[in-house]
């Protein structure tokens, strides 16, 4: 800062004086002796910045910000805070009318970023980080792997256009198993930037209501004029509907075991240590999704009432919420396999990775099953819609089957507590009766064995 005003912090502000201002590492600021309320904010690295500083009718005072320097001048800063003044103290009006400076903010899109994933995370789950202190949200990686040329460029000079552009252009990284283009990951940056964008503009149904977006808001672009390339992309569809004919079924599932089968013994992995198989084989008894399998602890298993408490599950209104499932004798059978069953370490993962943590590599195990079963084209998640394709071809009731994929909680349409689920669990006890869920889930385990004992696989490795 200028020598002769290091103890005086109130100037005469000046082009001249301002252009002098040296950055000092730590933020200041000068209040102008001209003009009534405006101040000069200088950032650690020495960003200029005008803000008027304002008392309302009520006494209160408020902050509001007017441009950076030299993009705003100090004439027009002070033409803005005399007609801030005048709207607020003298008018009483909430929101001033100066007129708002086209390069005010140098918000970046990155430092947007920043700010709106606390926001978000308070009802979005996908806005958490998934794990420790330096990890980041799903939804920002997706955001920041396809609009990585825009992340540290002024938000509000992006047009819809730009985005297009590098949507358009996007390569992915590392190639994309099984898909011959990016379309899908641009779609989903695409839903998850627009929202950002809306949140920061107070724009839309949700965000346009005061107090709801950005405590300042930007003039950003919109993207719902952007085309959505995984609409008409012929690779991408809607719903995804693989399911595993018998032949497939019977070459499968005899590999979902533990230890896992020499057949299958990947490298640098001892059997004992690969409890990838056996999870897959949950998966498939439970029609369980896959990070509820690989989150499972053995705490969760109550072994006494066959009942596998799930504490968090997929939720799309972002309040979270758990579910019990009944299990079969055959999943029961399974978990009592694993050496993990008669340790008593109720916070150890059920099917741990190598190193005793959350098993992760769900990619390499599919490989490896597929190259041992001779079998091509399947996920994880189709192992999902193969049992509850199962489940209906025996006649199981939809709801059921719609339970045990619990695809909705039921007992928020009744207005029932969620506590429901652990009265169910006396109420079978004292009524001796059989849940449906684990009748249906009976019938697959006894469909799955039928399957393997009766077809031969049509291509054996």
């Amino acid at each position: 800062m200028p020598e002769e005003t290091k103890n005086d912090m109130t100037v005469k502000l000046t082009d001249m004086f301002i252009r002098k201002i040296k950055p000092t590492g730590k933020r200041f600021h000068y209040t102008d002796k001209t003009c009534l309320g405006l101040k000069v904010r200088v950032s650690p690295k020495g960003r200029i910045t005008f803000a008027a500083m304002i008392r309302n009718k009520a006494g209160k005072y408020t902050t509001y910000t007017i441009g950076t320097y030299p993009d705003v001048s100090l004439s027009v800063a002070r033409t803005t805070t005399d007609q801030i003044r005048l709207d607020v103290k003298v008018k009483g009006m909430t929101k001033p009318s100066a007129p708002v400076v086209a390069k005010i903010e140098k918000t970046t899109l990155r430092e947007l970023l920043n700010e709106v994933q606390p926001v978000f995370a308070k009802n979005k789950k996908s806005w958490r980080p998934r794990g420790g202190a330096e990890s980041s949200a799903y939804t920002r990686n997706t955001i920041e792997r396809v609009f990585e040329p825009l992340l540290d460029r002024p938000v509000e000079t992006l047009t819809a256009e730009d985005f297009a552009v590098v949507a358009n252009a996007y390569k992915p990284v590392r190639p994309l198993k099984g898909k011959t283009t990016a379309n899908g990951q641009v779609s989903r940056a695409l839903a998850y930037l627009s929202p950002v964008l809306d949140w920061a503009a107070h724009r839309g149904r949700k965000f346009g209501k005061i107090g709801v977006g950005r405590p300042t808001r930007l003039n950003v672009a919109e993207l719902r004029r952007i085309h959505d390339p995984a609409s008409d992309d012929p690779t991408i569809k809607g719903k995804r509907e693989r399911v595993l004919n018998a032949e497939e079924i019977a070459a499968i599932v005899p590999l979902l075991q533990y230890p896992a089968p020499e057949k299958i013994r990947r490298r640098n992995m001892l059997p004992k240590n690969d409890f990838g198989p056996a999870a897959m084989r949950f998966l498939l008894l439970t029609l369980a999704r896959r990070e509820e399998v690989a989150n499972a602890r053995w705490r969760d298993i109550d072994f006494l009432n066959g009942v596998w408490t799930k504490p968090e599950v997929k939720d799309t209104s972002g309040e979270g919420r758990s579910q019990r499932l009944p299990l079969s004798q055959a999943a029961l059978d399974l978990l009592r396999t694993l050496p993990g069953h008669s340790k008593g370490n109720g916070s150890a993962f059920v099917f741990p990775n190598r190193d005793g943590g959350k098993i992760d590599n769900w990619n390499r195990i599919a490989d490896q099953i597929q190259k041992g079963s001779n079998t091509s084209g399947w996920t994880r998640h189709d192992l999902r819609r193969t049992g509850a394709t199962l489940l209906e071809e025996l006649l199981v009731p939809i709801q059921t089957v719609e339970e045990i994929l619990d695809h909705t909680n039921r007992f928020a349409k009744t207005e029932a507590s969620g506590s429901a689920g652990h009265y169910m669990v006396v109420t079978r006890i004292m009524n001796d009766t059989v849940d449906p869920k684990v009748a249906a889930l009976t019938k697959l385990s006894a469909a799955l064995d039928h399957i393997v004992a009766t077809v031969k696989p049509s291509n054996p490795a």
